[in-house]
């Protein structure tokens, strides 16, 4: 039973306060709050990509009280890419609902003389084939999309 007996309700996040995680998980909570009539607070675990949090989660009384808000990356991704991540999902965890859907997107500084995908790729072409491009987390779904990217136009 969630929150049983008037307790706090804890949602842990995996990012820092202000992203777009952290953003989600409190209108979740103040939503939450009316609906349960417990208390209900965001607690930050910020690093690792969400490892930190899930490691929380996994170590945290099994009473209901204690929830992960994460995306993909963290339970899906890290734990085949990661030796060690410090939890199992399919073992330590239960879903318990899908809440939002994150969108990509690649962007440019408006330095440059791409003003669309296609001539992203031309103008990284014709620069040699290399380009830095800055990802959220490692091994997290843009991580993957930058590389699938790289492999498809032969860039690195």
């Amino acid at each position: 039973a969630l929150a049983q007996g008037g307790k706090t309700l804890r949602i842990l996040v995996g990012f820092p306060p202000g992203g777009g995680s952290d953003a989600i998980a409190r209108l979740l909570a103040d939503r939450l709050k009316d609906v349960l009539g417990v208390p209900v607070v965001v607690e930050n675990r910020p690093g690792a990509g969400g490892q930190i949090a899930a490691q929380v989660l996994k170590t945290s009384v099994p009473d209901g009280n204690t929830l992960f808000f994460t995306h993909d990356h963290t339970i899906s991704i890290l734990p085949q890419v990661v030796k060690h991540p410090g939890f199992d999902p399919a073992q330590d965890f239960i879903g318990v609902g899908g809440v939002a859907t994150f969108v990509n997107a690649f962007a440019v500084s408006g330095g440059t003389p791409a003003r669309s995908f296609g001539d992203y790729v031309a103008w990284v072409k014709a620069q040699g084939g290399k380009s830095a491009v800055g990802i959220p987390a490692p091994a997290s779904t843009p991580e993957f999309l930058v590389k699938l990217v790289g492999e498809r136009f032969k860039l690195d």
